[in-house]
């Protein structure tokens, strides 16, 4: 694991906090500043592929990034678009610890319940 670059899995552990603040964002420039359809829009959690988006593009360029550096990721076997198995994957095939792993899932939990 030491010569892999973990930035942007690290960004990807905080991904589903910067996901919520980006459908805040787009909820509020597509309802025109409109605050409470703005409110009204992430109480239904319609945009909810932002979030989706974002953790998907992260763990499929840091799997990129991964198999740059020489590690072997068809271990995978496609689980990148299932992020929490990704990283716990991620860890083991680069025998590093579960930090990053444990900080999305505590990431997730408190965007759930905020």
């Amino acid at each position: 694991g030491d010569s892999v670059n973990n930035t942007i899995v690290w960004v990807l552990a905080f991904a589903p906090i910067i996901a919520y603040f980006l459908e805040w964002v787009v909820a509020g420039a597509l309802h025109g500043g409109n605050s409470f359809a703005a409110q009204f829009a992430m109480a239904n959690s319609k945009y909810w592929f932002v979030s989706l988006g974002l953790n998907i593009a992260l763990a499929f360029l840091d799997e990129k990034r991964l198999k740059i550096a020489g590690h072997d990721t068809a271990k995978f076997k496609g689980w990148v678009w299932i992020v929490p198995v990704y990283l716990y994957q991620r860890a083991q095939v680069t025998r590093q610890n579960l930090a990053y792993f444990i900080g999305w899932i505590g990431c997730f939990v408190l965007v759930l319940i905020s």
